[in-house]
């Protein structure tokens, strides 16, 4: 499947610097383990994710794909 979409450098960026700090989490197997340092993770992170999800990524998928997800 060698389809583009064209992403707002400013949204990518975001999306990068988000996964920056999931790497972060993930890259250390003592943070994974702690689980008040997961808790803090998901606090401080899900007003972002939130909107990654449902306000940035969402839109960059062509209706053909958002209707694929929701019918999965």
């Amino acid at each position: 499947m060698d389809e583009y979409i064209k992403v707002p450098l400013e949204e990518a960026l975001r999306v990068f610097v988000f996964l920056e700090k999931v790497h972060v989490l993930m890259h250390q197997p003592m943070h994974v383990k702690d689980l008040q340092y997961v808790e803090n993770f998901a606090k401080e992170n899900y007003p972002e994710i939130h909107a990654l999800y449902y306000n940035i990524v969402w839109h960059w998928l062509p209706e053909r794909a958002q209707h694929d997800i929701i019918e999965r």
